[in-house]
């Protein structure tokens, strides 16, 4: 995938539009206050882990969370998700990007993505899908809002292949902290009151973005450590996408008569930054993939938007507070 204008990822563009049908005010300043990166480059499997949210995502002001609950049979998932939406409006599914009935991409691989499903009358489903997207193939992913059957319900969360690590990893990190993922043909976002368990990241995480950005460069400016995870390039155009929709709502917190000339400066091209980082990777990979390693460029990427984000955070810390609101 690659950037063509600030938004969301597959998971919260849809995790957006369940906040925004439900009692969250304010829940895309919430979002974009939740954005950050942490990583875990220490896995034994050698893939790199990657966390977008400081906060997580799916606790709920009511006191409720959202999570994972898996099927083998379409019956039993399809009744699930008819209670969630007899009793909250609404519910969030897990599809893959490829077998979506809209899907711009049929014969690509097939990803993790959210989608809200918000309607059901008789054998059909109204659902929406807030995220948009130039594919790697060149089409263009549009957003959809319309009615499916239960034949295309179940084809779009039914999952056929096996599981890659890294797709797992997406899900269990998407709401920026582990959520237990159950290895079921069928996965939705279930409303519960679980035993409230601590929303932390383990030890050998790194959570200071800028700190995460520098050692993420020097653990990708090998040439053979970044073709070892090929998805780390799309892990991080969704920070790129993450990061680029937390300044735009910053933007609109920075009064210009009030914000000096610096302080918008620092926040364009922290943006700037972010948005030229996928390309960046891309080229190196491909250049990898040829026998020609570009350490210095990965590298040097990498540690300009480190420095980027220091300087962000320092500049703009009186937006920063009030985007992120009052404290829990």
């Amino acid at each position: 995938m690659t950037e063509t204008a600030p938004g969301l990822s597959c998971y919260t563009a849809n995790l957006a539009a369940y906040l925004e049908e439900g009692e969250a005010a304010g829940s895309a300043d919430f979002l974009a206050a939740s954005v950050r990166l942490a990583v875990d480059l220490d896995r034994p499997d050698g893939l790199i882990a990657m966390s977008h949210h400081d906060r997580p995502l799916n606790r709920l002001g009511d006191g409720s969370r959202l999570t994972y609950e898996g099927f083998d049979d379409f019956e039993a998932a399809r009744e699930v998700a008819r209670h969630e939406i007899g009793r909250f409006g609404r519910a969030l599914v897990v599809g893959y990007s490829s077998q979506l009935p809209w899907s711009a991409a049929p014969d690509g691989a097939a990803a993790p993505h959210f989608v809200l499903v918000d309607g059901h009358e008789g054998g059909r489903w109204h659902v929406h899908d807030r995220f948009t997207g130039l594919m790697t193939s060149g089409a263009e992913q549009e957003p959809f809002d319309g009615w499916i059957d239960d034949t295309q319900l179940r084809s779009l969360m039914r999952r056929d292949h096996d599981e890659p690590a890294k797709h797992r990893l997406r899900n269990t990190f998407a709401f920026g902290f582990e959520v237990p993922v159950p290895r079921n043909r069928y996965l939705l976002l279930r409303r519960s009151l679980p035993r409230i368990r601590p929303s932390v990241l383990p030890g050998r995480w790194i959570t200071d973005s800028a700190t995460a950005l520098e050692r993420l460069g020097e653990r990708l400016s090998d040439g053979d450590a970044l073709l070892g995870d090929p998805g780390v390039v799309d892990d991080c155009w969704a920070a790129s996408r993450h990061h680029l929709f937390r300044y735009r709502r910053l933007t609109r917190h920075m009064g210009y008569r009030t914000t000096g000339a610096a302080s918008r400066k620092a926040l364009d091209s922290a943006a700037d930054g972010w948005s030229k980082l996928p390309r960046t990777l891309r080229f190196a990979v491909a250049s990898a993939h040829r026998g020609r390693a570009r350490p210095a460029l990965v590298r040097g990427a990498f540690a300009e938007l480190a420095d980027l984000e220091h300087e962000t955070g320092r500049r703009a810390a009186g937006a920063l507070a009030v985007l992120d609101g009052p404290g829990d």
